[in-house]
């Protein structure tokens, strides 16, 4: 079916780790059967991760520094003070302004920012829409700005639903003990009931413009999760030590019920979608809500995203996706040209991100154009005169303040301005930084350092970007200026919290104002220094500079201070590493995969370990767990590749360096790896001398970027700018022409491989009964889970350390795991043809617990979803490695078999020369053997 629109789904801070156990526990049903029917992965974050930021780059591709909308407030142009941040800060044109270019009919409801509301070819409703700023009762105008066209305005206003006619029974839900709460004391209740309307609005908005006005993209931005996360993630189960048990009790419910409470929102808006609709939700960047829960948020503007976590989400379903696979290498840059492939428009050549062509079942046709902003016509874009109302300003601005995202403006505008536009400079920087656009972020860091001495950010995120770029002298001067200035500034703010306390000893709590409140957060968090910072830039400045035991002081003493931090056990196994104390390292890296089972950079360290001791298999597997972690990640890619290397599978090593290089151009190591390969082992001159000159130019940047010539992706390479996807796409589509290659049975080792219980036994029962001869020694019986036999070759499970049984099955089929491909070896006269079953994952796993549960064993001891992570992983780097060795390979889907088995028949007879008796291999195929599985049951 054609795709004819598109509708994408916004779930501000939304995260995998608090959805999953809820989807285990069929509380988020929708999101389930979505996931089921299409593609599911993570979703990489920008630096900063500040929303209005984010939610720009998801709607134009473009990172900050280019589209310019740069935190969450901006100074007004009247000079007047600041506003919150609009959409006339956006200096590009977003994803609506290209289709009303072009003509397609838009939807975009509560975008943030979409205020003031652009005059696109369809209907647009404002970030501010929703808010009620009034009590209930009293007249509730629409904002000016909010809803265009303007014939709408009237019924959405209808449409908006105050915080104070919410449902009790709905309230009970978030907050079953509700009586207990004393809200005169406490007004997180109020808090609450704001954030449930307000979600509650943009919905009833959102299904009532989707069914009354004609469009072909949507878009609609939902940001209460993000702020049920910043007021109560910290009350998510398991509790926290130092959370107040009462408080804990109280407000426990409030993040997952918030979840469900979206799951149950995002039902409506599928039912609206359609068949021709395909359907994308996107989380701009997820929450930590385990034991990295941060206990102290920094007293800066933006602290609270310190709770952020690097990863969102991203699913996405309709005509031409895949489904129930698990996608990587996915950034929030990438969701603007994805859908734009879809509905087969161009991509800007000037966009940050790729088409992410490994979601659709046929690789799609991507075009190219120099940039969207040069196409001339109408796009429903402001006129640079657009001015905005002052008082709705000021009302908006205190929304800002009361939900936690800035500080109350000074009132002296003139401070309130300055204050803006440093953060704004900030925050830009950080962005450059984020690109690796070191050159551009230190004169603008410089100059925040030198005019703001005492705000230490400025001056710990300069000593980054000059250790990035390898100026240790630079660094280690501004670190310790930094360094002894917070010592005197802790000692002076002591002073003045002990000074200040004395003051307001005989005051009651109810004569404090709320500066009073406010001024003894900010001394206390000056006066109780943490070291923590200090020490760990310290020790990182003297690992660089090879000063291995004084870097290993200063991390110690960090760790004193603080030891749930990850980032300081990988750096301290760095440093092991260098000193070659393996097992040390390895403790190193173990302690920082138990604070943060996700850290990719714990897997790679164990992967540098397991190589240094020259263990080369387990180097292997803590590579792929860090590939798996974090696909886009040449490091891992590049150790995983000498692992490979090292046990001779010298395919696999390729492809695994070709990742490296294709991710960081700038990768000489890799590159030389990859030429040393080429000429000793594959005789391949041509590649090897391609490869030695591409490591000499990359050494050549390296040294340009290390003397500050050279900004890290000032040079992009065809190469390094190609989707990584699209490479192994390539390689997919190359061994699909491999299908008509022709068949010779007297070389030929037919081999059926799959995940176990994906449907191999019943291909080999296909294949027996079509005629073709099977390798079989009848070793494992028939058995409740198989009542028609295994037809298993019990050396074909020793095919890791014996092949030599291999001559014997040309000619014949014989069944081999997925897992144990690898280890085929490369025979002149051998010739392998691989059918491939593939089956829903969440089958595959319920079938082998059950088969498990009645054998009285085991089995892993991890969840379903990490299994299913794995599988998918091991499934995408076999295909990989088939297609690298060009091994004639039939994909076979084992439901389509159940459903349809002529048209696998008449598939594997002539993958296999058209010499099987199709009606018997029909008759093998047996529907009552699907014992698990949410789709048919035959």
């Amino acid at each position: 079916m054609r795709v004819k629109r598109v509708l994408l789904i916004g779930w501000d801070g939304a995260d995998w780790k608090i959805i999953h156990p809820l989807i285990e526990a069929g509380k988020m049903p929708n999101l389930e059967r979505f996931i089921n029917e299409g593609v599911m992965g993570n979703l990489a974050t920008l630096y900063p991760s500040l929303s209005p930021m984010l939610w720009t780059s998801i709607a134009t591709g473009k990172r900050p520094y280019k589209h310019r909308v740069l935190g969450f407030i901006e100074p007004d142009p009247s000079g007047e003070g600041v506003r919150p941040i609009t959409t006339l800060s956006r200096k590009t044109r977003a994803i609506w302004n290209i289709f009303t270019l072009v003509g397609k009919k838009c939807v975009v409801v509560g975008w943030w920012p979409s205020h003031p509301v652009e005059p696109i070819n369809g209907v647009m409703v404002s970030n501010h829409y929703q808010r009620a700023v009034v009590p209930y009762g009293k007249p509730w105008p629409v904002r000016p700005g909010s809803i265009y066209p303007e014939r709408l305005i009237r019924p959405l206003a209808q449409l908006r639903l105050h915080p104070q006619e919410l449902d009790v029974g709905l309230i009970l839900k978030f907050l079953p003990k509700l009586s207990e709460i004393d809200q005169e004391k406490d007004r997180r209740v109020e808090n609450i009931a704001k954030i449930i309307a307000d979600c509650t609005t943009i919905n009833r908005a959102a299904t009532a413009i989707l069914d009354h006005e004609p469009w072909d993209f949507a878009a609609v931005y939902y940001d209460a999760i993000d702020h049920f996360c910043h007021g109560f993630i910290n009350y998510h189960p398991p509790k926290l030590p130092w959370i107040n048990e009462r408080d804990y009790e109280l407000y426990k419910n409030i993040v997952e019920s918030g979840y469900i409470y979206h799951d149950l929102l995002l039902g409506t808006l599928l039912k609206r979608a359609g068949d021709d609709t395909v359907v994308i939700l996107v989380s701009d960047h997820g929450f930590h809500s385990d034991q990295m829960r941060p206990r102290h948020i920094p007293m800066e503007p933006a602290g609270p995203a310190l709770q952020h976590r690097h990863y969102g989400i991203f699913v996405a379903k309709g005509p031409g996706i895949k489904k129930d696979e698990i996608i990587y290498g996915a950034s929030l840059l990438d969701v603007c040209p994805t859908v734009l492939t879809i509905l087969g428009l161009p991509v800007g050549e000037d966009m940050d991100g790729k088409p992410l062509v490994n979601i659709f079942e046929q690789p799609p046709k991507i075009r190219v154009i120099p940039s969207w902003d040069d196409v001339p016509g109408e796009d429903g874009s402001h006129p640079p005169d657009w001015r905005i109302d002052p008082i709705e300003t000021k009302e908006a601005i205190k929304q800002l303040v009361e939900l936690g995202y800035i500080e109350e403006p000074d009132k002296d505008k003139q401070k309130a301005v300055e204050d803006c536009v440093r953060e704004l400079h900030y925050n830009e920087a950080r962005s450059y930084m984020d690109a690796g656009l070191y050159s551009k972020a230190i004169p603008m860091l410089e100059d925040l350092y030198e005019r703001y001495p005492d705000e230490y950010r400025f001056g710990i995120q300069l000593v980054s970007c000059y250790q990035a770029i390898e100026q240790t002298v630079k660094a280690r001067r501004v670190l310790e200026e930094v360094f002894e200035r917070k010592r005197k500034n802790t000692r002076k703010a002591r002073l003045e919290l002990k000074g200040f306390r004395e003051k307001m000893k005989d005051k009651s709590p109810e004569e404090w104002t709320q500066e009073d409140h406010r001024r003894l957060r900010k001394l206390r968090a000056e006066a109780g220094r943490n070291p923590y910072t200090m020490e760990f830039l310290m020790g990182s400045l003297l690992f660089k500079e090879d000063r291995l035991q004084e870097a290993l002081k200063h991390l110690k003493a960090a760790e004193r201070t603080e030891r749930s931090q990850p980032a300081l056990y990988t750096k301290l196994g760095e440093v092991y590493l260098k000193i070659k104390r393996w097992d040390k390292a390895e403790r190193c890296y173990r302690k920082a995969s138990e604070i943060d089972p996700e850290s990719a950079e714990a897997c790679l360290g164990l992967c540098r370990v397991y190589l240094g001791r020259r263990e080369n298999e387990r180097a292997v597997e803590a590579g792929l767990d860090a590939v798996g972690l974090q696909f886009h990640n040449p490091r891992a890619h590049y150790f995983l590749g000498v692992a490979l290397h090292r046990t001779g599978r010298l395919y696999e090593a390729v492809q695994a360096l070709k990742l490296a290089v294709h991710q960081n151009p700038n990768f000489p190591e890799a590159h030389r790896r990859l030429a040393y390969i080429y000429r000793n082992r594959l005789k391949d001159e041509l590649l090897a001398d391609r490869h030695k000159r591409l490591a000499e130019e990359a050494a050549r940047r390296l040294k340009l970027i290390k003397e500050g010539k050279l900004s890290v992706t000032a040079d992009k390479t065809e190469e390094a700018t190609r989707s990584i996807t699209s490479d192994q796409v390539g390689l997919l589509e190359a061994q699909q022409a491999l299908l008509s290659s022709s068949f010779e049975p007297d070389t030929t080792v037919v081999i059926v491989s799959g995940l176990p219980r994906s449907g191999t036994s019943m291909m080999m029962q296909m294949l027996k009964e079509g005629g073709f001869p099977i390798l079989t020694d009848d070793l494992r019986k028939p058995d409740e889970d198989n009542p028609k036999g295994y037809l298993e070759f019990e050396k074909a499970k020793q095919l890791k350390r014996d092949a030599s049984w291999l001559p014997d099955a040309k000619g014949k089929a014989v069944k081999i795991v997925t897992q144990l491909l690898y280890y085929l070896p490369r025979q002149e006269d051998i010739n392998y043809r691989i059918i491939f079953m593939l089956r829903n994952l969440d089958e595959v796993v319920a079938s082998q617990r059950r088969m498990l549960q009645r054998q009285g064993k085991k089995g892993a001891t991890l969840s379903d979803e990490t299994l299913k992570k794995i599988f998918s992983h091991q499934l995408t780097q076999a295909r990989l490695m088939l297609a690298a060795r060009e091994i004639p390979t039939l994909y076979v889907d084992y439901n389509e078999t159940l459903l349809r088995p002529e048209e696998t028949a008449k598939r594997v007879n002539q993958f296999l020369n058209g010499r099987l008796d199709e009606e018997r291999m029909c008759r093998a195929v047996d529907p009552s053997l699907k014992r698990q599985g949410r789709g048919i049951k035959c």
